[in-house]
């Protein structure tokens, strides 16, 4: 029986988002680190032992995009999960993100449902 907590980094330019997954994320066993930007949650996941990120694409210092490029590029954080959660409801963007090594790619406003069975999926044990 794995008895890890796995720990969430909520990355949204948007206060409120981010209580909201926090309240709703930690109901649900999950501990939760918050970032307002790219940057701050590129360099709390570089401190920070972070099991899956819900990455927020339109914030203002690095957007998205950026910050997901970032983490691909850093060896110590390549193979951590990470699912866009946007209001871009594109196909385009939704493709590019999951072209650039997004696990998956979630447009708000979102079910809680349909998001919890997605973070499942990327951090359950494998094998």
């Amino acid at each position: 029986m794995n008895s890890h907590v796995s720990t969430i980094l909520v990355v949204d330019d948007v206060e409120e988002n981010r209580e909201i997954l926090e309240r709703r994320l930690g109901r649900l066993g999950y501990n939760v680190e918050l970032a307002s930007d790219g940057r701050e949650g590129v360099a709390l996941m570089r401190n920070t032992i972070i099991d899956l990120v819900l990455l927020d694409i339109n914030m203002p210092v690095m957007d998205g995009v950026m910050a997901l490029k970032t983490i691909r590029e850093d060896t110590s954080l390549a193979n951590i999960p990470v699912i866009m959660l946007t209001a871009i409801d594109d196909l385009e963007t939704a493709m590019k993100s999951l072209k650039n090594g997004a696990s998956g790619y979630i447009t708000k406003p979102f079910n809680m449902d349909h998001l919890h069975q997605q973070i499942e999926h990327c951090i359950r044990p494998k094998g």
